[in-house]
């Protein structure tokens, strides 16, 4: 079978699967990862795959106009999830499974929610604690195309206990932060973020790092600084 692979990072799950596939296809928007991806591929002597250094969305449009239809597609985006293209790009490639691999159930249960809608229903779903004594787990679910049996299948979701104010801004702080860590090794604080956000129209909170005074003087964002941050808003879709 062929297997599409996208947010593969640095090709970790669609590389384990390649000895059980024909042909692997994974997708990735950091070009590190992606190089490090095709090094992984020739270390471990790993001949049929290829990976892309493109957005997901782009990504799966463009294979779908090169009459690419794989038959098992791999999603596992970041907690903001996937979008409606994307998933709807997926759903026309029409493959026979898709396994999606989440880091939050709040935007989990969104996107399966419009995977239902779409035709693709949850068959088997496995919570994963990967980090014990916090909030946070995976979830593997894998769906295929079929229609519902009420009578069979049912499943709730209730989000109305859950802290979404995370999700407002497309990514937390401390996301911002790791990202920006990983990626350019700069060190950014808070109050650096919400300046930027400002900049950039988003909204930070009614009294966020606001000088305490009219004569405070706050230490301004460096360049090379505030470029990282854009640069991690563009990643995460919060501009």
């Amino acid at each position: 079978e062929t297997l599409l692979d996208l947010y593969c990072g640095t090709g970790t799950i669609g590389l384990s699967m390649a000895a059980q596939a024909k042909r692997v296809i994974g997708v990735e928007v950091v070009p590190s990862a992606v190089e490090d991806a095709r090094k992984n591929a020739e270390r471990n002597h790993i001949t049929n795959a290829e990976f892309f250094c493109m957005d997901a969305a782009e990504a799966a449009s463009m294979l779908r106009q090169r009459g690419e239809y794989p038959d098992v597609v791999i999603l596992d985006p970041p907690r903001k999830g996937c979008s409606g293209e994307l998933l709807r790009t997926v759903v026309q490639m029409s493959p026979k499974r898709i396994v999606y691999v989440s880091c939050d159930p709040a935007t989990l249960a969104r996107d399966l929610r419009i995977l239902a809608d779409l035709h693709y229903i949850p068959q088997e779903l496995t919570p994963v604690d990967m980090f014990p004594r916090t909030a946070h787990v995976e979830t593997v679910v894998l769906l295929s195309k079929g229609e519902v049996d009420s009578k069979k299948i049912r499943v709730e979701f209730s989000l109305e206990d859950m802290d979404m104010s995370e999700f407002q801004d497309g990514a937390t702080y401390p996301q911002i932060k790791e990202y920006v860590l990983e990626h350019t090794g700069l060190k950014v604080s808070n109050l650096y973020i919400s300046q930027i956000k400002r900049k950039c129209g988003i909204g930070v909170g009614k009294n966020y790092n606001l000088p305490k005074s009219e004569d405070s003087r706050q230490p301004q964002c460096p360049q090379e600084k505030e470029k990282a941050i854009r640069e991690a808003f563009k990643y995460f879709g919060m501009i």
